[in-house]
This record gives structure tokens, C-alpha cells and sequence, in this order.
């Protein structure tokens, strides 16, 4: 690989904080592998049009776009591959944290059903309530199993992205992007790169003609055309000017989510704390206590969670180009 494709490749995104060495997997993703083929190949004709004594403006102008085309599928390919692995990483860590959380939850629910069956020996109970814990504990199981086969999913999605892969929690977040990103992320846009390339090479096209040789019909068909081309071009930049400014619009929120998310996981460690001094100091009951840690496991799931939104978000934003 040559030096300017691996620096391209270490390019994008250049905003972005990556995930433990899984985003670094992403060169190996098959549409990125692809892309690099093309640009590899492009790069080459490039190269062997600029060596011809005998080539033409027009042959090296379609040349030069070829190869600017295949960069910008690159790097569109792998921002694209760095999304993918964002997300379905974000999804294997959850389901991991839903498992144990599944796990948790029937511990609890096995506990409830010893204290219910000892309460209607004792006479504390009802039929009703036995009944109502061995459902719970029914119910528990379900979800214990359905997160099980949850985990596999994931993490057979991850591993067909980066290989066999456990996921760890997410460290630091990629900080909010400024606005200038969404210009950035417009001029690198393949789709546009292409409708300007085609208005340039009409436009080149139609320099070469003389009028005095050229049918005025043939001309005014070029002149049509290219009044077409601006019009779509300007469409599409409009609507994704719209569509990444959205993408961009709700990254802040996401970003409070996940400090609100943060400030109640806090608060449940605390009184998960507090409660466990209370359960050695003989006023707290080993169920009231699990309890508590089931909430407490259910607090990290949504810090984790909305740690997850934001990052899928990011990736998905810088994907769009």
C-alpha cells in the first residue's frame, strides 16, 4: 500500500475518537477493501494518462476526476465500514450488560419465590402470591434466555465486521463536532463530487466546439443539459445540506442524555451503598438488597445506553459523505 493511501486511510474521520482497536478494523471491511481496489486502480490510470506525450486535455481531465471519484468512495467507504463497527460494537456491549442485567433480575426472582413460599407456610401469604412470584420468576427466565440468544446475534454481527470480538465499555467520548464539520463533510461528498465532475466535463465539452462547425441544436442541447445538472446539483446539496444538519442537530442532546444518564447512575450507586450498610448492619434483607443492585445494574445499562446513542450518532454523521 502506498503512502499516500495510508495516509488517507489514517484521514477519516479526522474528528473522531476511535473505539478500542476495533474501528481499527475497518480498512478490512469488504466494501472498504473494494473502494481501495478502485482508487488503487484509478490511481494507476491516472498515473500511465499523465506519462502519454500524446494524451488530450479531455482524456486527462476524465482521468483526474476518476481518480478524485475513487478517493472520495475511500473515504466514504470507510467512514461508512467505522459506522457499522460503532454500532454494532455499541450493540454487543448492551447485550452483554442486558444478560447480566437478565441475570440479576432471576436472582432476584428466585429469592422472591424462597420468600413467598415461606410466607404462605407461615401464614403471611396468599395462594395468589405464590402464584404471582412463580410468574416472575417464569418471566425472568424468558428474558434470561432471549438475552442470551440476544448476545449471540450481537456478537456474531460484530465478529462478521472485525472477527471474534468482546466489547468493553466505552471510555472517553469523541467531543460535539463544531459546525464546520457539515461543510467539510458536503465538499468530501461523493454523490456531489460527481454531479460537479459531470458539469465540468459538459462544460469542457462544450468549450471544444465551434460554433461556426456545431449544429445550434447540438449546442443548446449541451447548453440544456448542463443548466440540468446545476439544478440537480443544487437539489442534492440542499437536501443534504438539510439531512446532515439534523444528523448534527442532535448530537448536543444526545450529549446531556448521557451526563443525565451519568448523574443518575451516581445517585443509584448511592443508594445501592447505603443500602448495603444497611443490610450488614442487620436492617436491610438480602432480597431488598439484590433489589437494589438490580436497579443499580439497570442505571449502568442506561448510562451505557445513551453513551451508545451518542456514539452511533457521531459515527452515522461522519458517515455522511
Amino acid at each position: 500500500m502506498n503512502k499516500s493511501l495510508i495516509a488517507l486511510l489514517l484521514l477519516a474521520p479526522a474528528l473522531a475518537q476511535p473505539l478500542p482497536e476495533a474501528l481499527k478494523k475497518a480498512p478490512g471491511v469488504g466494501a472498504v477493501v473494494t473502494a481501495r481496489l478502485e482508487y488503487e486502480r484509478e490511481q494507476k490510470n491516472l498515473a500511465r494518462t499523465l506519462q502519454d506525450p500524446l494524451r488530450t486535455l479531455l482524456v486527462e481531465l476524465q482521468a483526474r476526476q476518476a481518480a478524485a471519484l475513487a478517493e472520495a468512495r475511500l473515504k466514504r467507504a470507510l467512514a461508512q465500514a467505522e459506522s457499522e463497527i460503532a454500532s454494532a460494537y455499541a450493540q454487543a456491549r448492551e447485550a452483554a450488560l442486558q444478560l447480566a442485567l437478565a441475570e440479576k433480575a432471576q436472582e432476584v426472582a428466585e429469592l422472591g419465590l424462597r420468600a413467598a413460599e415461606i410466607r404462605v407456610r407461615g401464614g403471611g401469604a396468599t395462594a395468589l402470591d405464590l402464584l404471582e412470584a412463580q410468574n416472575r420468576l417464569l418471566e425472568a427466565k424468558k428474558n434470561l434466555e432471549a438475552a442470551k440468544r440476544g448476545q449471540e446475534s450481537a456478537l456474531a454481527a460484530l465478529a462478521n465486521l472485525v472477527g471474534p470480538w468482546k466489547p468493553e465499555p466505552i471510555g472517553e467520548l469523541p467531543p460535539l463536532p463544531g459546525r464546520e464539520v457539515l461543510e467539510t463533510l458536503l465538499g468530501e461528498n461523493a454523490d456531489l463530487l460527481q454531479l460537479r465532475q459531470s458539469l465540468e466535463l459538459l462544460r469542457f465539452q462544450r468549450g471544444l466546439l465551434e460554433e461556426s462547425f456545431t449544429p445550434k441544436k447540438d449546442l443548446e442541447a449541451l447548453e440544456d443539459q448542463a443548466k440540468s445538472l446545476e439544478e440537480n446539483l443544487k437539489n442534492l446539496e440542499r437536501s443534504l445540506r438539510v439531512g446532515l444538519e439534523a444528523r448534527w442537530n442532535q448530537l448536543s442532546p444526545l450529549l446531556q442524555g448521557v451526563r443525565a444518564a451519568e448523574e443518575a447512575l451516581r445517585a443509584a450507586k448511592e443508594r445501592y451503598g447505603a443500602e448495603e450498610k444497611r443490610f450488614q448492619a442487620g436492617l436491610s434483607s438480602r432480597l431488598t438488597l439484590l433489589q437494589q443492585e438490580l436497579a443499580l445494574k439497570q442505571a449502568e445499562l442506561s448510562w451505557e445506553q445513551a453513551k451508545h446513542a451518542y456514539l452511533k450518532a457521531y459515527y452515522g454523521l461522519l458517515a455522511t459523505r
